[in-house]
């Protein structure tokens, strides 16, 4: 009849429209989420919003363990903890020292060696612990967002699964009652209202389904907690005294690499590089306040908190560990000075 032709007329054209919304709308999403172009990172550079896929490493130590001068990186640490001046007596007692001499003045010369090695020592276990410290207080926050980021994704998923079984439950079920209806339209043409219209719902159905999944895409969002982190005294923000850093290696992260003309400090190529990394797609201004306040978590943000901040406060921080833990093999450099496998450089 030719209403029903008409009506199969519309219901195969809405099908086609849904058919294409629906990869319109999955190859929007991919195309959203696409990566960038990897382009060679420049730590002298200003930084281009996620413009890293894969980034690479930064604020290489410089260290050559075969090389008998330690690197500038491992000397401009011995400066900053006041360890040079010893390091340097070392050398000196070492090089006037006789092992095999058995006078006054060789014995006190053995015995003043002996002292600035302790001394020397003292304040390398000291730091080495200062870098403990601060690396402890990075993973007690890495854990915590971490489990706060599964809680978030886990209910991400169970929705989108939800939202997908409903998805194919509803299709099967209407389409199968629709083609029901329409197996007798020979003998009951008025049957094929009904079956067009199920078929019509059949097909929205999983639309809307895929429209909702989609959107459950971030998962869910909650205002921002007030408790700064250890990236709070990198941007500026109050600290307490549980995420202060100690003198060592806050000097450090503030110090400009040895033997380059950087224009920046190491904490500002780190700030730099987070900026670039695609990674951390939610950091893209170093400047915005509405970014940093949330993940420093020093301000409560409406919607802050979410999976995607949460992933940029782990990658930063994960970021930040690595840096703070190469400090460890400048130590090694300085060590070996105590025990005349290396020497200081040039003054």
């Amino acid at each position: 009849m030719p209403y029903t032709k008409n009506l199969r007329f519309i219901l195969t054209v809405l099908l086609v429209l849904i058919y294409n919304f629906n990869y319109t709308c999955v190859w929007g999403l991919n195309l959203f989420n696409k990566k960038p172009v990897n382009e060679v990172y420049d730590e002298e550079a200003d930084p281009k919003a996620n413009s890293q896929a894969f980034p690479r490493q930064i604020l290489k130590t410089g260290i050559n363990l075969k090389s008998s001068v330690i690197s500038g990186n491992s000397q401009q640490l011995s400066d900053e903890i006041n360890l040079t001046p010893i390091l340097r007596n070392i050398e000196n007692l070492r090089s006037k020292n006789n092992s095999t001499a058995t006078d006054l003045e060789g014995l006190v010369r053995h015995q003043q060696l002996n002292d600035e090695i302790q001394k020397a020592e003292v304040i390398i276990n000291k730091t080495n612990l200062e870098i403990d410290f601060t690396l402890a207080e990075i993973g007690a926050e890495r854990t915590v967002y971490g489990e706060i980021l599964n809680t978030f994704t886990a209910e991400r998923d169970k929705m989108v699964a939800r939202s997908n079984q409903y998805s194919f439950y509803s299709n099967g079920v209407l389409w199968a009652v629709g083609e029901a209806l329409d197996i007798p339209t020979n003998r009951y043409p008025n049957l094929s209202v009904p079956s067009g219209i199920l078929g019509i719902i059949a097909g929205l159905a999983p639309s809307a389904f895929s429209l909702y999944a989609m959107h459950q895409y971030n998962g869910k969002k909650k205002t921002s907690e007030v408790e700064p982190n250890m990236l709070a005294k990198l941007f500026g923000y109050k600290t307490n005294p549980s995420i202060e850093y100690p003198d060592s290696v806050w000097k450090y992260l503030n110090s400009k690499q040895a033997n380059k003309n950087s224009r920046f400090t190491r904490k500002e190529i780190l700030i730099n590089r987070w900026v670039s990394d695609s990674n951390i797609a939610s950091f893209t201004d170093k400047n915005s306040s509405k970014q940093l306040d949330v993940i420093t978590a020093s301000v409560a943000q409406t919607k802050g908190l979410t999976i995607a901040t949460l992933t940029a406060r782990q990658e930063m921080l994960n970021q930040l560990a690595s840096e703070i833990f190469k400090m460890k093999r400048l130590l090694l450099e300085l060590n070996m000075v105590l025990t005349g496998e290396k020497s200081l450089l040039d003054s």
